[in-house]
């Protein structure tokens, strides 16, 4: 080649080789930029995606493309190859909004940032009433729940092999009522857990700290707990009715608790029928004297810390007014005035 026409060719090059060069690398970066930028029209309310456990990179990316969530799978895996976070994309149900990057679809899948949903688990329920509740709303089945629930190791922190032999559910009782937020995906075992867990942080301290109080074992105290928690509708009672109960205890009285009469026979409310007293389970407690084997429903703190002090009153009896709240009496004749003034018998 002549050396003119090598000189040329650089001058050529510095007049419009660096000039070619920003064009094609604008050109590289706008088109990265369409391809990232939301497909997503303004007005969407958002796309919800289901991503699987177990989904390889290429799969995330098939499934948001074809929601319409991305406009390239391909630079999907290739940003997720360079930024080293195909390990980290988690499962779950996510939703998706209008305006967001390819990047913001990648960092809200590795955060883990899925949708919650509330669910809202109230006092009083019992084992198989939860379970309906998980069912009715789609967050597992009723059957797999109550299977989860027969494992007694959950809750072996309170509750002796023993003390657990006679119970219809081990659990029973310490699935704390609360509002939870879960995430889709979560096997009926991961709710149990959730809901043991959060009793272990609200009031398993209590019942460990209070093992002995009133001659009652952690397992006792819950029990004992979960009848007041059924018993009483005014929150100002609790102590009371703790106090009723833990009178008869002391004294060998039955202690004739409608509420485990109506968890003997499968009930979830109403008043026992006189069949419903002669009921033969160690769970009625107008036949056999003593506590039930275990909780009949999942208390609140509240009802935990009237079990553990209790009102200072001499009552061994108590009829309800038909308005939420109940007449006392410290003898049986007493007490029989009472119910006929109030239930007319």
């Amino acid at each position: 080649m002549k050396s003119g026409d090598v000189l040329l060719k650089k001058r050529l090059w510095k007049r419009y080789g660096v000039g070619l060069s920003l064009l094609v690398a604008l050109a590289v970066v706008s088109l990265i930029a369409f391809f990232t930028a939301s497909p997503l029209p303004p007005e969407s309310s958002g796309v919800v995606v289901v991503i699987p456990e177990g989904s390889s990179t290429s799969q995330i990316a098939f499934e948001l493309h074809s929601k319409g969530v991305i406009k390239s799978p391909f630079l999907f895996r290739v940003f997720a190859r360079i930024l080293g976070i195909q390990g980290d994309l988690q499962a779950g149900e996510y939703i998706f909004e209008p305006g967001m990057t390819l990047f913001d679809v990648m960092s809200s899948i590795r955060q883990g940032r899925v949708i919650h949903y509330r669910l809202t688990i109230r006092e009083g329920l019992s084992v198989e009433q939860i379970a309906m509740v998980i069912e009715e709303r789609g967050f597992g089945s009723k059957e797999a729940f109550l299977e989860a629930c027969k494992d007694p190791e959950l809750v072996r922190k309170w509750a002796t092999p023993a003390e657990l032999e006679k119970t219809r559910y081990p659990v029973e009782g310490y699935l704390f009522p609360d509002t939870y937020y879960i995430r889709r995906g979560l096997t009926e075992r991961d709710l149990v857990v959730m809901m043991i867990k959060r009793f272990s942080q609200v009031a398993g301290g209590l019942l460990e700290k209070n093992a002995g109080k009133h001659g009652l074992s952690p397992h006792q105290l819950a029990t004992l707990a979960s009848i007041v928690e059924k018993e009483a509708v005014s929150p100002e009672e609790r102590p009371v009715i703790a106090r009723v109960f833990l009178n008869r205890l002391a004294i060998g009285m039955k202690l004739d608790a409608d509420p485990t009469v109506l968890y003997a026979v499968g009930k979830t409310s109403g008043v026992p029928l006189y069949k419903d007293l002669a009921f033969d389970s160690p769970y009625n407690t107008y036949k056999y004297p003593g506590l039930p084997p275990g909780p009949i429903a999942g208390f609140g703190k509240a009802a935990l810390e009237a079990v553990i002090n209790p009102a200072s009153v001499d009552y061994l009896y108590f009829v309800s007014k038909n308005d939420g709240t109940h007449a006392f009496a410290r003898t049986y004749e007493e007490h029989l005035r009472n119910v006929r003034k109030y239930q007319g018998q």
